[in-house]
């Protein structure tokens, strides 16, 4: 294997995020900052990894080249509070999961609020994918007109329809007309218990009960959930 740049950020990434699914995500990134990614090389990981990224093949001098590159490559991405997405594979967009998520039991989360407000449309694009430890992304057919989506097929994915919603942060173009879109996902949670359970499904969100005020260049995008309530409208539009 050549341990290039890609490499080195997909490696990265993994190491990342099995320690987030250890500690959090927010210790994760403190560690990060305060040891300069170097914490990810003390931390232990499941020889699988080192199956993927054969590291103890490589000369003593070119392992240590490439360890310091991951600690930077994390430094880096934490610094500009960006999350490393790591390898996205186009034939997960058909079911929705990675080979790393494909085992993952999403029913204890199968919750839905009744209904949702929102003070403004919500665009209505794409397929989640589950990528557990990695962050989960969205494929799309399309570029989005705004910064924020709610995610359009959820059910794939999780085996039931959640209102999901993403901030993007990146857009990228893949082959056979797919977009995919990384980001924070904001997701609905029935009580507390239930949305800490989705740090083993999606590291990449926050939950809330109530609702959620997503912070836009126009102003404010608030979104409203009710529980066992009357049935509303929903506020969004699906692009024909």
């Amino acid at each position: 294997m050549q341990f290039d740049k890609a490499t080195i950020h997909n490696l990265a990434a993994e190491m990342f995020w099995r320690m987030a699914e250890d500690i959090g995500v927010g210790e994760a990134n403190k560690r990060v900052l305060a040891t300069e990614g170097r914490c990810l090389l003390e931390h232990p990981v499941d020889n699988d990894l080192w199956r993927e990224y054969p590291l103890t093949s490589l000369p003593d001098d070119e392992a240590s080249r490439v360890l310091k590159a991951v600690s930077f490559e994390a430094f880096d991405y934490t610094r500009a509070e960006q999350n490393m997405i790591g390898p996205v594979f186009l034939e997960d967009r058909e079911s929705g999961r990675s080979p790393s998520a494909a085992a993952i039991d999403t029913q204890p989360l199968a919750k839905t609020p009744t209904t949702f407000t929102s003070n403004d449309p919500i665009e209505r694009i794409g397929r989640l994918c589950l990528r557990h430890p990695l962050p989960a992304v969205v494929f799309a057919d399309r570029k989005p007109q705004g910064g924020i989506i709610q995610v359009d097929d959820t059910a794939t994915a999780l085996g039931f329809d959640l209102p999901m919603f993403l901030a993007l942060t990146g857009c990228q173009p893949a082959p056979d007309e797919t977009v995919i879109l990384t980001g924070y996902f904001h997701i609905p949670a029935s009580d507390v218990a239930t949305g800490d359970l989705w740090n083993h499904v999606i590291q990449n969100s926050t939950r809330a009960v109530s609702g959620v005020a997503i912070f836009r260049p126009e102003g404010q995008l608030v979104i409203d959930y009710e529980w066992d309530a009357p049935a509303k409208r929903r506020s969004w539009f699906r692009r024909s």
